[in-house]
């Protein structure tokens, strides 16, 4: 007997360890690496992934859980089935309409046992959210509750009134057994949704508790006296085939039933080390001796003289010794009156206690009254030790809360036991609040999407408020004069709830903490309510990259080959798949020998075969022709081309004629007609005379917008695609009269700045081709590229794309060169939807969605050094310094901030708007600057003063891209 009772005790000893509350916020560890993206933070986190390690539940396709989203009906009747391991014998239930096919045999499972059924003949409410009190319903049926289970005492909460009727009894059982437990202040909010975590952790704790818990239940609900639990029976053939209608909500007329296997006790965790136990031979214990349902009258034996004396027969070992004053108790509940908030009742007031042994409610017999004494305490110091109120003036305000204690101490035999419970006091009387007052406030959603893929002109912060009863209140019914008012340590929101850093908003999965102020005078209230979200996947914008491959030389060796045009593009393909498309620029030389005709037919292959796209290579400084002369060149290129790559269109003589290109304007060779034209720099002159010679309407440039190159320099055209200025290319046009109708884009060099020095080039580009660079690993330009594509105002941008211009040949003979292009597409983010386009495809795909003006082109874009230096010291981009690009058909504003300044500063504003925009000359001395520059630039008027006009620009272009952090403008 003394090893039972010593492992009784290391039972309830777990049981306690498990009996944690339910519906409540609880401190659980974080563990970084979770089974699930979004349990981080969540209370339930361990319960979760426990009861996924069994296929208890599961998650979503992105990874998460969703642990605060409400649950369904029919998906607790998963996890309920799945968790109790429940085996439906009934196969003839009757099915709802509305439920999942995938739900159904969990809740046919629960309509034969009778736990749960529907809200009519053909519905069961399946899509319709768990509430707290029903969940505590299908437990308690689970356990042996039926409509005829009644309990004398109601559950201890403030709102037990609110509970409804069918599952008082249910809530009372859930909270005996420690189970539940309601808000800070005792509120249970019986009609509450359940959120997704809450049930998981009910599942779980349940689940762990396996057999013990239902001993405890069973003991509970024999004590009640009404026999309920143990005389049910289950429904007979005929009455399972009926179909029953919910008259009201969860009301079941028969307990669980009995003939389904039970699930044996769980471990998934090993007990605690316990000290080792020497068996001893265990105490016989009196029997205890049940009444009869229906006792007969007793017999009366026929009344004889004694002759002989009465016999006492022997007393064997087998018989228990007699200990009538002896009496087992095992459990002590204080039994706590309401205690209302009114003086005149003290007096009268008095806290008293049952005791129990195995659930059953054991009075103290008389002999027994002497040895049993008792004391009452709380910590307030409101009750004596006999549980009278002692000091009245210690009671606190109504919906406070006195925490009470008491000990009972048994003489014989020795046994000492221990309760606690929390007295509410409630108002004197208490008023009916308004339905509309605001007690709490949540947010609708618990996500937000990351940056790269959130549009904050359609996200807002949703809000839910709630009153008294947790009930949701209508929007029309929200006080005229409710302010909100959002506190956000990290800069993300401003007071308003938008979004007023976008580049803030941290990576996957993390999690953003804020609070909610709330406050109306009208309603007297004010208060200051924790939020978070959780930084979750979204709909990415699509990423284009423009790729234009240089064709080059004359001469074998110096020219490219059949071969390298080849492993060029199949290294493409090997990565991005075939479904690309590239550029074929080639120049003069080029195409003007005969031995290069195979790598022109392999071009046209490709043009027939992927869609690729001809274009022509200028690789000349305009300051080296004159006009004339480099139209010459151009007639030239495209008479050649025809001559060795479409040679049966040739005609002797024609050079310089129209009729070049109007033999190659059909249907059937306009594909093989060049698209593009790529180049150093693009003058004005030049890309007009293409547009009207040769249809030409897109112009890629090397790197135009800090143009290098025989000592000439230009700053100030965009990196975002857009339509020329008539008189001067690297300037967006700003109306029909002065656009060119060309659109023009730079081959991009990142980071166009590098760092914050004014003096000479500073940058690192995506170029591989740089001499200077010996590392072969790609780190660097896989660095800019990353920023490119986790770009985090993707969303706000027009186009989103990458663009590049490689000299085939040149890579193929520098081992360094090539190795680097190699292991940039190799090792190019594959978790990127990024396309292969050409420079007239990209122009088109602009075209498309910007259509013929730039009145709402845009592009901005957030970068970092990369922290790399080349041997030549002007390619150095330090890893401290960040910058913000942004820019639109008006402006282009450069910042800059370096790590641990306070704000960030203006190193660039050019006004696009400035008339008249000074036109290009084509002939250019090589330090003759071509830039078209207003306001401040980085490097030719670094310490230009902003005008009051300029500064308002640059906050509100700063505005409208959702930065709004602290800028200096002197």
């Amino acid at each position: 007997m003394k090893c039972e009772k010593k492992l009784k005790q290391i039972r309830q000893y777990i049981a306690a360890l498990l009996a944690v509350w339910l519906f409540c916020i609880h401190t659980v560890p974080v563990f970084a690496d979770r089974v699930f993206n979004d349990i981080e933070h969540s209370y339930a986190a361990d319960a979760i992934e426990a009861m996924a390690a069994q296929g208890y539940v599961t998650g979503y396709q992105d990874g998460s859980f969703r642990p605060v989203h409400f649950i369904s009906r029919q998906e607790w009747a998963s996890i309920f089935v799945k968790t109790l391991k429940r085996t439906s014998v009934n196969k003839s239930v009757a099915s709802f309409s509305d439920v999942s096919p995938w739900a159904l045999p969990y809740v046919q499972t629960l309509q034969a046992e009778n736990i749960t059924k529907g809200i009519s003949d053909q519905l069961f409410g399946a899509k319709h959210n768990m509430t707290r009190q029903d969940m505590a319903v299908w437990y308690a049926r689970y356990f042996g509750v039926s409509e005829d289970t009644r309990a004398s005492d109601r559950s201890s909460f403030v709102d037990q009134a609110d509970i409804s009727d069918y599952a008082q009894t249910s809530v009372w059982l859930m909270e005996r057994l420690e189970l539940i437990e309601g808000d800070t202040n005792h509120y249970f909010h019986p009609k509450e949704s359940v959120r997704r975590q809450d049930a998981t952790l009910v599942a779980y704790r349940i689940w762990l508790g396996g057999d013990g818990l239902r001993e405890r239940a069973k003991r509970l609900l024999e004590s009640l006296g009404n026999g309920t639990a143990m005389t049910n029976q289950p429904a007979s053939p005929t009455e399972s085939k009926k179909i029953v209608v919910d008259l009201a909500p969860e009301i079941s007329h028969q307990r669980a039933n009995p003939e389904i296997e039970e699930p044996k006790s769980h471990s998934p965790r090993p007990d605690p080390p316990v000290s080792p136990v020497t068996p001893t031979e265990p105490k016989p214990e009196p029997p205890i001796i049940r009444p009869e349902p229906s006792p007969k009258p007793p017999v009366i034996p026929p009344v004889t003289p004694p002759v002989i004396p009465p016999i006492i027969p022997p007393v064997t070992p087998s018989e228990p010794p007699d200990h009538s004053s002896d009496f087992v108790v095992d459990e002590v509940v204080i039994k706590a009156p309401e205690l209302v908030n009114q003086p005149e009742t003290y007096p009268s007031y008095q806290l008293s206690f049952d005791l129990y042994n195995k659930g059953h409610l054991v009075s103290i017999p008389a002999v027994s009254v002497t040895s049993v004494t008792y004391t009452f305490s709380d910590t307030l110091g409101v009750f004596d030790e006999h549980g009278k109120i002692a000091h009245s003036e210690n009671i606190p305000a109504a919906d406070g809360y006195i925490p009470v204690e008491m000990e009972v101490t048994i003489a014989k035999p020795y046994r000492v036991l221990k309760a606690q419970t929390k007295l509410i006091v409630r108002g004197k009387t208490p008023p009916v609040e308004d339905p509309t007052v605001i007690r709490s406030v949540y947010l609708a959603t618990y996500t937000i999407s990351q940056a790269t893929t959130l549009d904050p002109t359609a996200w807002s912060m949703p809000y839910v408020f709630q009153n008294a009863k947790g009930e949701v209140i209508p929007s029309g019914l929200l006080p005229s004069d409710l302010k909100l008012r959002i506190e956000d340590s990290r800069g993300i929101f401003d007071e308003d709830g938008h979004i007023a850093n976008l580049h803030l908003i941290p990576a996957l999965n993390s999690v953003i903490p804020f609070k909610i102020e709330v406050e109306s005078p009208s309603q007297g209230i004010h208060f200051i309510s924790d939020a978070e979200l959780t930084v979750v996947p979204g709909a990415r914008k699509k990423q284009y990259f423009a790729i234009s491959m240089m064709l080059q030389g004359k001469d074998a060796g110096s020219t490219t080959t059949v071969e390298q045009i080849e492993q060029s593009r199949q290294l493409l393909m090997d990565h991005f798949g075939t479904n690309l498309k590239v550029t074929w620029a080639m120049e003069n030389r080029f195409i003007f020998v005969e031995s290069n005709r195979p790598q022109l037919k392999k071009v046209l292959e490709y043009v027939d075969q992927y869609g690729d796209e001809v274009g022509i290579l200028d690789g000349y400084p305009n300051n080296l022709f004159d006009l004339p002369e480099w139209e010459a060149q151009m007639n030239e290129w495209l008479y050649m081309y025809r001559y060795n790559a479409l040679n049966e269109l040739h005609q002797s003589g024609s050079l310089g004629s129209p009729s070049v290109f109007e033999s190659m304007d059909t249907d059937q060779y306009r594909k093989y007609l060049p698209k593009s034209l790529t180049g150093f720099t693009v003058n004005p002159e030049q890309a007009q005379w293409l547009k009207d010679h040769f249809k030409i309407t897109s112009a890629m440039g090397w790197s135009a917008t800090q143009y290098n190159v025989n000592n000439m320099y230009g700053e100030g055209s965009p990196l975002m695609p857009y339509w020329s200025h008539k008189d001067n290319p690297i300037v967006p046009a700003q109306g029909l009269t002065n656009n060119s109708g060309i659109v023009f884009m730079n081959s991009i060099t990142i980071d166009p700045i590098g760092s914050r020095y004014t003096k000479d080039s500073s940058r690192w580009t995506l170029h591989p081709g740089d001499p200077y660079v010996t590392e072969t690993d790609a780190a660097p330009q896989l660095y800019i590229a990353q920023q490119y594509l986790d770009n985090p105002y993707q969303r706000l941008n027009t186009v989103n794309y990458m663009s590049i211009i490689l000299d085939v040949n040149w890579l193929a003979k520098n081992h360094n060169m090539s190795q680097i292009w190699e292991n940039f597409v190799k090792h190019f983010p594959v978790d990127r939807e990024v396309e292969i386009v050409g420079v007239d495809g990209l122009k088109q795909i602009y075209e498309s969605i910007a259509g013929l003006s730039n009145d709402h082109t845009e592009f901005s874009l957030m970068f970092r050094g990369s922290g790399f230096k080349a041997v030549m010291d002007s390619n150095n981009s330090p890893a401290n310094l960040r910058y913000l690009w942004t820019e639109n058909a008006s402006q282009r504003i450069i910042l800059s901030k370096e790590d641990g300044d306070a704000a960030w500063s203006i190193i660039d504003f050019t006004d696009y708007t400035r008339n008249p925009v000074p036109k290009m000359a084509y002939n250019l001395g090589k330090n003759t600057d071509v830039s078209y520059v207003t306001g401040r630039n980085f490097k030719l008027h670094p310490t230009a003063p902003l005008t009051a006009d300029e500064i308002q620009r640059v906050k509100d272009r700063l505005k409208e891209i959702y930065f709004a952090e602290e800028v200096t403008y002197k």
